[in-house]
C-alpha cells in the first residue's frame, strides 16, 4: 500500500509511562503538511503490508464491535480506554517498556480503520507532557524510522478484522500471552498470513512426497507452484481446494491425506485473501536446484510449459532439463 493513499482523520496521543497522575491522554490536530502526518502514513502503510502480523476477527454486536465504529468522533472513548489499560499493564510488568501510545482513525482502500501504535522512546522522538497535556517532541526536526511499530493493532471497522503484532509478555504467573489480543482487545490471536501460507506450502509438499513416486515429486511440486501463482494472480486469494483439485486430482489417496493434514493444521478450505506483498512473492521466478548444485530461475508461466522447459526422465529415474526457444544467452 502506498502511504499517500492513507487519509488520517483523527490522532490521539497517550504517555504510556508510570508517572504519577497519569495516564496523560489527548487529541492532537495535524494536517497533511505536517511531518507527523507523513510519519504516521508511512508507519500505517508498513504495518498494513506486514505479513507477519497476527490476525483476529470479532463478531457483530460484540463488545469490541460496539466500541469501534465508522465515526471518527467515537475514537476518543475507545482510545482513552485502551490507553488506561496499556498504562496499567506497563506499570505492572517489568518487561514492558514505557513509551508513546498513538491512536489513529484513518481511511485506506475506501474503508475506515482504527490503529494503535506503541512506540518506545527513542532518539529524536519523545512524547512530552506539559501539565496534563501530551505532545510530540522532535529533536533537530528528525523523525524516527518509519519501517513500522514493533507493537500495534489495526482494526478494519467494516470487515471486523484485526491485524496485530505478536507482542507477548508473561502475565498471570508463567503464562506468556499476546497482550494486545488477550488483555486489550479480548480476542484470540490467529496465525499470521506468512504462517498460514507457509503451512499450506509445507502441507502440500509433504503430501506430494508421501503419496507419489520419487521421480514424480519434482513435477508435482512444479504443478503446485504454477497453480498457486496463477490462482492468486487471478483472484488475490490462496485456495487449498483449488490446489487439491489441480495437484491431487489423479490420486484419491493423496486427496484424502491432504484433507486430513489441512484439518489437523486448522487450515480453512475457504479461499484466503492474501496481501499484494504475498501475491508478488508468488509471481517471482521459481528456483529449481539439481542434485549437482545447478540452480535455475524459471518464470512461473514456464514451469509446466513443455515448449519452453521440458523435464525428461530415463529408466534409472535421472531427470534431464531441456531449455528450448533460446534466442540468446546473456552473460
Amino acid at each position: 500500500m502506498k502511504s499517500s493513499e492513507i487519509e488520517i482523520m483523527r490522532v490521539y496521543l497517550c504517555a504510556l509511562d508510570k508517572a504519577e497522575g497519569g495516564p496523560f491522554f489527548n487529541e492532537v490536530k495535524i494536517n497533511d503538511e505536517d511531518l507527523m502526518y507523513g510519519y504516521l502514513q508511512k508507519m500505517i502503510a508498513a504495518n498494513m503490508d506486514n505479513t507477519k502480523a497476527k490476525t483476529a476477527a470479532f463478531a457483530e454486536g460484540s463488545d469490541l464491535d460496539r466500541m469501534v465504529t465508522d465515526d471518527p468522533d467515537d475514537l476518543e472513548a475507545f482510545a482513552e480506554g485502551v490507553c488506561r489499560t496499556v498504562t496499567e499493564l506497563v506499570a505492572g510488568n517489568a518487561e514492558m517498556h514505557r513509551g508513546t501510545g498513538v491512536f489513529v482513525f484513518f481511511i485506506a482502500d475506501e474503508q475506515p480503520f482504527v490503529g494503535f501504535f506503541k512506540i518506545d522512546f527513542q532518539e529524536h522522538f519523545v512524547c512530552r507532557t506539559d501539565g496534563d497535556r501530551v505532545h510530540w517532541g522532535i529533536a533537530a526536526d528528525i523523525l524516527p524510522k518509519t519501517g513500522g511499530s514493533s507493537e500495534f493493532f489495526l482494526i478494519n471497522v467494516i470487515e471486523r478484522t484485526v491485524k496485530m503484532s505478536d507482542s507477548e509478555y508473561f502475565f498471570d504467573g508463567d503464562r506468556k500471552v499476546n497482550y494486545l489480543a488477550d488483555k486489550v482487545l479480548g480476542l484470540t490471536a490467529e496465525p499470521s498470513e506468512k504462517e498460514r501460507t507457509e503451512k499450506v506450502r509445507e502441507t502440500t509438499i509433504e503430501t506430494i512426497r508421501e503419496c507419489y513416486k520419487p521421480e514424480e515429486v519434482a513435477s508435482k511440486v512444479l504443478e503446485y507452484k504454477k497453480e498457486v501463482a496463477e490462482h492468486v494472480k487471478d483472484t488475490g486469494k490462496l485456495s487449498v481446494a483449488k490446489i487439491e483439485q489441480a495437484v491431487f486430482d489423479d490420486n484419491e489417496e493423496a486427496r484424502a491425506l491432504y484433507r486430513e493434514k489441512l484439518s489437523e493444521e486448522r487450515i480453512p478450505r475457504e479461499p484466503m485473501q492474501v496481501s499484494p506483498k504475498t501475491e508478488r512473492a508468488y509471481q517471482k521466478k521459481q528456483k529449481i536446484v539439481t542434485d549437482n548444485g545447478i540452480e535455475l530461475l524459471v518464470p512461473v508461466e514456464y514451469l509446466k510449459n513443455d515448449n519452453v522447459v521440458e523435464y525428461l526422465m530415463d529408466d534409472a529415474g535421472n531427470i534431464t532439463i531441456v531449455i528450448k526457444e533460446i534466442h540468446a544467452i546473456k552473460a
